[in-house]
């Protein structure tokens, strides 16, 4: 019988190589699950990133084409009105109008004064100031 002193437990004899045994088991599945913890962690950041860069491009290339139509609907509308000085001015004239409506309370007419007559004229204004820039 071997004569071990184990230097966790204090037991001697016998009973000590299969309590150290026991630690080093123990020890080792420790070992062996932290590896395994590490190895899942890395491949879930791996995974993760990999998802975040497709997401990005998918992303970049969703905002390229959004960008490329708005251009393209822009410089029609641009040629729209330059051909068409009129009907601009009264398309404008109407957004200026339901938008200056949208944005005034319900408080009265002197909040109509104050919110509406100013946002319709500057619009208008702006409208017709483009269109005529435009045809010079």
């Amino acid at each position: 019988m071997q004569e071990l002193r184990n230097e966790y437990t204090g037991v001697e004899g016998e009973r000590a190589g299969t309590t150290e045994r026991a630690w080093d088991s123990t020890e080792r599945r420790a070992e062996e699950a932290a590896s395994e913890a590490g190895r899942r962690a890395r491949r879930i950041k791996d995974e993760a990133s990999q998802t975040l860069r497709t997401a990005k491009e998918k992303a970049g290339v969703a905002y390229d084409r959004t960008a490329d139509q708005a251009v393209r609907a822009y410089h029609s509308a641009r040629e729209y009105a330059v051909t068409n000085p009129g009907v601009a001015a009264a398309v404008t004239f109407a957004a200026g109008v339901g938008v200056g409506v949208m944005m005034t309370g319900r408080n009265g007419s002197r909040a109509y004064r104050q919110g509406l007559v100013p946002l319709v004229a500057v619009a208008l204004a702006q409208a017709v100031l483009d269109v005529f820039d435009e045809a010079r």
